[in-house]
């Protein structure tokens, strides 16, 4: 949805000043004023997806004509349209399947991600996608990102001055970021502070990545522009980021569930600047959104003691003036865009009605509206086509009888650490039985040129064979105890233009297809969540004992987490950039 649609205003003023009948008025409501925090008995007049006025329709002698549609929304509340403020809108969902799941739960707007679309795409094949995705009954906007949080033999190219350069004067990119190689900026990457600079006067923000930073170095990165950040996990990483002048956004995610402790920290403390917080899903993977979206952000701080008033801000007028989008939206107020959520009342954020652009496009949860269809087609280079096949030998790791072999050990479902262990050996090769926790675990590239090989410990006992395209470095991850069914999970998925493939005594045991790019279904996203938890079930049978294996799988090759790491160049440890483990090449 185009944020300046021509021809509103003379039609808004008519309308406001009472020459000209409305759209649609809502009546006898409670108004959310975000920006007094007050609840106020207001009619509300919409025109040209605009509101043309909030107050007393008597006092202001504006009417219905024939054409008006008039809702009675007495006893109910109206608050503005959500605002997600960092949306991975490719979670094996896509824009426009997360678009129908989360609208009706009244989220109207998100600053997107563009790492999965941009890494995969030409800059022109992008920008032509953001086009087309502006059709949606949301605003989308996005990020520029600077790095792809991963090792890429490419990775110069793709982020090359001149691809990030054309991204960032783009009006539907906001910001730049996440900088998960936040430590080149600070070393001086002349590339970085010149986009940074470019960014600084276009008047666009830049987001941090700084999990665990302290103090010195959140104010070196605020020293270089960076202007917010999402990744504090306690109450007192909050507030060095707020004493920095860091717009600062609390997380809830189905990663990191951390808003509970958050607030409960910030509640005690005394005079909060509430103003410069925002909160995010920060991406969750589809079983998150059985609970809901923004909305379950909200219902989550009100549950842990927050003043509603602040609860609705943080996803409302406070990203919309961060982004500097507050004449637009985040406010139900004259002028502004008609994104307005129906509810039952500020306790029950997960709203009854949702009106967006002016239009009621959701009633109790339900879509009222089809939404466009994207001829995913049209972007070659989304529709993976891969030219090569695996064979067992390509998964069979050679080592000699006693010898010892970095293992990859995971802590939570993304944190790892690196032991040395002797592994099990006959014939020359590692031959894992179904009691260990150990399952070979192999990155191969997209185009089958390279492969590094693994062993990955605490992800599950005696799989045979499980494949997935969908990983942060976007190759083939492949996992199991048994080269064959590993070769036929990793062959499946090929075939199919990607997927998640779990082959088990011989018989495919799931097939989740990614055709879109190798990471996005086609598939609704209720159907994702009954499929990804179908997924984890079945594993917590073969001993994982985590909540997500998704989040697995995509951050097992990216590098902005410690401590070893499946990438192009081989088995690296993070913190010193050491490769424990050399790729091969396979062709």
């Amino acid at each position: 949805m185009m944020l300046q649609n021509s021809g509103f205003l003379s039609r808004i003023i008519d309308v406001a000043s009472g020459r000209a009948d409305p759209d649609l008025l809502l009546t006898g409501g409670r108004v959310l004023n975000v920006y007094t925090g007050r609840l106020e008995e207001a009619d509300v007049a919409i025109a040209a997806g605009r509101i043309a006025y909030v107050g007393s329709l008597k006092e202001a002698k504006i009417g219905p004509g024939d054409r008006t549609r008039i809702v009675d929304v007495t006893d109910r509340v109206l608050v503005p349209g959500y605002i997600e403020p960092h949306a991975h809108p490719f979670q094996l969902y896509h824009p426009v399947t997360l678009t129908e799941k989360v609208l009706p739960l009244g989220t109207t707007a998100l600053i997107c991600d563009n790492l999965f679309l941009f890494s995969r795409m030409a800059t022109e094949e992008f920008l032509s996608l953001a086009d087309d995705l502006a059709r949606l009954p949301v605003h989308l906007f996005w990020w520029a990102r600077f790095d792809s949080q991963a090792t890429l033999p490419d990775e110069d190219e793709l982020f090359s001055h001149e691809r990030v350069r054309d991204l960032l004067s783009h009006p539907r990119v906001l910001q730049g970021g996440e900088l998960t190689a936040w430590p080149s900026l600070l070393a001086g990457d002349e590339r970085m502070v010149r986009w940074i600079e470019d960014l600084r006067g276009l008047g666009k923000r830049v987001e941090g990545h700084a999990p665990g930073s302290s103090y010195k170095t959140l104010a070196r990165l605020a020293a270089a522009g960076v202007t917010g950040d999402h990744e504090p996990i306690t109450p007192e990483e909050v507030w060095d980021r707020l004493r920095l002048g860091y717009m600062t956004t609390l997380r809830h995610s189905s990663l990191r569930p951390d808003l509970p402790i958050l607030l409960e920290g910030l509640l005690k403390k005394d005079n909060v600047p509430w103003h410069r917080l925002m909160m995010t899903t920060d991406g969750p993977t589809p079983a998150y959104l059985r609970h809901g979206f923004v909305d379950y952000l909200i219902k989550t701080a009100l549950e842990a003691g927050c003043d509603p008033v602040e609860a609705y801000r943080m996803v409302t007028i406070n990203p919309a003036v961060y982004y500097r989008l507050d004449e637009h939206l985040g406010g139900i107020a004259p002028g502004r865009v008609a994104d307005i959520n129906v509810l039952s009342g500020l306790d029950q954020p997960t709203p009854v009605q949702v009106i967006a652009g002016g239009r009621i496009v959701a009633e109790e949860g339900k879509l009222l509206i089809p939404l466009p269809r994207m001829d995913w087609s049209r972007y070659g280079e989304l529709v993976t086509s891969f030219s090569w096949r695996a064979d067992a030998d390509h998964f069979a790791l050679a080592l000699p009888s006693g010898g010892s072999y970095p293992v990859i050990q995971l802590l939570n479902p993304v944190i790892t650490r690196v032991t040395e262990e002797s592994l099990p050996v006959r014939g020359g090769r590692v031959q894992l039985s179904p009691e260990d926790d150990r399952l070979l675990a192999h990155l191969v590239d997209r185009d089958g040129a390279w492969i590094t090989r693994g062993v990955l410990r605490g992800f599950g006992r005696g799989i045979d064979g499980l494949a997935s395209t969908y990983n942060g470095s976007g190759d083939l991850l492949v996992l199991g105890q048994r080269p064959d069914a590993m070769a036929r999970a990793a062959n499946r998925a090929l075939e199919q233009g990607g997927g998640i493939v779990w082959i088990q005594g011989g018989e495919e045991r799931f097939n989740l297809p990614l055709p879109i790019g190798g990471g996005m279904s086609e598939r609704p996203v209720d159907e994702l969540i009954f499929l990804t938890e179908q997924l984890t079930r079945e594993l917590k049978a073969f001993g994982h004992p985590f909540y997500d294996p998704i989040y697995t799988f995509l951050f097992l090759s990216s590098t902005h987490l410690p401590q070893v790491r499946l990438t192009a160049r081989g088995l690296l440890r993070i913190k010193d950039g050491r490769v424990l483990v050399p790729a091969e090449r396979l062709k």
